[in-house]
């Protein structure tokens, strides 16, 4: 009988979860797209989600070692752009959450093979958007014109973020984790005896 690690069940678990949730998180994003702004900019929209998705988990699911590469410069990227939304804010619009979303799902898939290294991506994956909340938050309070920090958390980044965060955990933890949850110990090997030895 095959034995099942601990960490496969982790990872297969987190897979699961990852996918449920970043797939059911674009499809309700792409419906609101097409209520608004409608029409053509709406296909665009959804090109411009499900093309990068189904290549990066295509990758992913055949070139595991490649995508690992690729996967760390998209998520470096992403930090650079979360920067960029603090100090020059380029757009009014979701963009963080979609992107993480767009993220998770194929760090998801690779992370299969190399489960620490995709925890360490969702991870970052998650910090970035906390962070610019963070900075808003922070910036806004100074002025006594921000919401609250729980209000904050509220909103569609921090929705998002906040379970990827979760599926990080997990990932991180199939990662350090290779103990059987099954299956018979192998017997201490004892020592020969000197006579046997000296044969």
């Amino acid at each position: 009988m095959v034995q099942m690690s601990a960490s496969i069940i982790l990872r297969r678990t987190a897979l699961v979860l990852t996918s449920l949730f970043g797939v059911g998180g674009l499809f309700f994003a792409l419906g609101n797209a097409f209520d608004d702004p409608g029409g053509w900019k709406a296909v665009l929209i959804t090109a411009g989600v499900v093309v990068p998705l189904a290549a990066l988990v295509v990758l992913a699911l055949g070139r595991p070692e490649v995508a690992t590469t690729v996967l760390t410069g998209a998520v470096v990227l992403y930090a650079l752009w979360a920067v960029a939304t603090v100090v020059f804010d380029p757009v009014d619009a979701p963009t963080m959450p979609i992107i993480a979303l767009i993220l998770a799902v194929p760090i998801a898939v690779m992370g299969q093979h190399h489960p620490w290294h995709a925890g360490v991506l969702l991870a970052a994956t998650a910090a970035m958007p906390l962070v610019v909340i963070l900075v808003r938050y922070f910036t806004e309070a100074r002025t006594g014109d921000g919401p609250g920090l729980g209000s904050l958390f509220g909103t569609s980044t921090g929705v998002v973020v906040l379970p990827i965060a979760v599926f990080a955990i997990l990932f991180l933890t199939a990662g350090s984790s290779h103990l059987p949850l099954r299956g018979r110990e192998q017997p201490p090997t004892r020592p020969l005896p000197p006579a046997a030895m000296s044969r």
